[in-house]
């Protein structure tokens, strides 16, 4: 048996149950169960022995006429011998119920909070009618403060779960909070870049067609910098704040949660790895200009080679995030080593995206197939082998954006900001960067 997460509770520390833990004392508790089970029938049966023999003594005693001999001290220890099994048995019944008591709190717990999810209130209203009167009303609005609480109760609940319980209510809590923002986050329709696209030029373009397609580069991309893509970007409203909140909760699971979600639905066990928690391999640095050796470029392929199956092959759980607006969203890492902005592996398939803030975020091995990332800033975001084939990342901020071994067929990255980009082995058929600045 395979060591296993410390035990939860009495009966798997006593290795009662079928899948018994062997980390820390775990092993002393197997070996009392072990005498417990020997021991109580052995003691039972040895009670009702010693019973009835002093039965049988009190009552020859009493027949002979020598009561004043009888030792009812006796009788009363074999009275507690007897019913210790029963004690015993009672204690187990006991924690059994104790159990499906906190496994019901679990339930109910998730179920106040998803119906909070929910919570709207009425406001008052006031509109002009035709006599220029004001003219009262009244509507229903998403009651934000509530639902922002029910949103912190559910990932207390995934923290609880994961520290406590093996993570067996995690990912359900994932699923609801994705589900919420997919859901909710579309209130709000998108909003799309006001300029026509700018189609390619074609091979046997005239002069004048050429002075065209460059005229309306510089109308959709002002200068150098921008400014008419990342104004526009900028110019677009933030989410709610119960979106907000749950896309922060969602990057800043721990290390811990997301082994959970490499191993659903199975427990986590110790060797259990999230995938994206590993480093996508590099190139050593160069020193003194001199080349790379053959050895060194070997090693390199094997270990990038190992690196790419394992994001490949990847069966857990993932975040999923597709078709949501998250259209001047901030999911950008606060705290020094990105540990609050972990969306790797994260789905984002057709997901609006426009004018986001993800700089230094985590999104390894994220799915950003056909996503809008118009005017978004990617600066110094982990991207290494993220599929972004044929998104729309025009006029994007990618200053020191690490996108090694990335997929990035028929992207059309026009306009963007790619200084200090990195895309070791990135797939770039078909891309577009007319107009980009490297």
């Amino acid at each position: 048996m395979k060591d296993k997460e410390p035990p939860q509770d009495l009966l798997d520390w006593m290795g009662v149950k079928n899948a018994p833990n062997w980390v820390g004392t775990r092993s002393f508790g197997r070996l009392i169960g072990t005498l417990l089970v020997v021991a109580v029938p052995a003691l039972f049966v040895g009670s009702l022995i010693a019973a009835f023999v002093v039965l049988w003594h009190t009552v020859d005693l009493a027949i002979n006429g020598e009561g004043g001999a009888i030792n009812l001290g006796a009788g009363a220890l074999i009275t507690a011998l007897l019913g210790a099994p029963f004690l015993i048995w009672s204690t187990v019944l006991k924690h059994q119920t104790v159990r499906y008591q906190k496994e019901g709190h679990i339930t109910d717990r998730i179920n106040k909070a998803v119906e909070q999810l929910g919570a709207e209130k009425t406001e008052k209203v006031y509109t002009m009618g035709e006599d220029n009167k004001p003219i009262q009303a009244e509507r229903t609005v998403p009651a934000i403060e509530v639902r922002i609480g029910a949103i912190l109760s559910l990932e207390r609940i995934a923290q609880d779960s994961t520290r406590y319980d093996k993570g067996r209510d995690h990912v359900r809590v994932m699923e609801i909070l994705c589900a919420y923002v997919r859901e909710n986050s579309n209130a709000r329709a998108p909003r799309d870049f006001p300029l026509a696209e700018w189609e390619p030029l074609k091979d046997d373009a005239t002069k004048a067609e050429r002075e065209a397609h460059e005229m309306w580069r510089a109308a959709r991309f002002a200068d150098r910098y921008n400014a008419n893509a990342r104004e526009w970007a900028a110019s677009l409203p933030k989410p709610r704040a119960d979106i907000a909140q749950t896309l922060q909760v969602l990057g800043r699971r721990t290390a811990e949660q997301r082994r959970v979600e490499a191993a659903w639905p199975n427990p986590p066990e110790k060797e259990t790895v999230w995938p994206f928690d590993l480093t996508c391999p590099d190139l050593p640095e160069l020193k003194d200009d001199a080349p790379q050796t053959v050895p060194e470029v070997d090693r390199f392929s094997e270990k990038l080679s190992a690196w790419r199956e394992r994001l490949r092959t990847y069966s857990g759980y993932r975040l999923d995030l597709r078709g949501a607006n998250l259209q001047g969203t901030d999911l950008s890492a606060k705290r020094p080593d990105a540990s609050d902005a972990v969306f790797a592996g994260l789905l984002l398939v057709g997901t609006r995206i426009e004018g986001a803030n993800l700089s230094e975020a985590r999104m390894e091995g994220a799915d950003l197939n056909a996503a809008r990332m118009e005017g978004a800033n990617l600066s110094r975001a982990r991207m290494e082998g993220a599929d972004l084939s044929a998104a729309r990342i025009e006029g994007a901020k990618l200053f020191g954006t690490r996108m090694g071994n990335a997929n990035l067929l028929w992207a059309r990255m026009e306009g963007a900001s790619l200084s200090g980009a990195r895309m070791e082995g990135a797939s770039l058929s078909g891309a577009r960067m007319e107009g980009a600045s490297l």
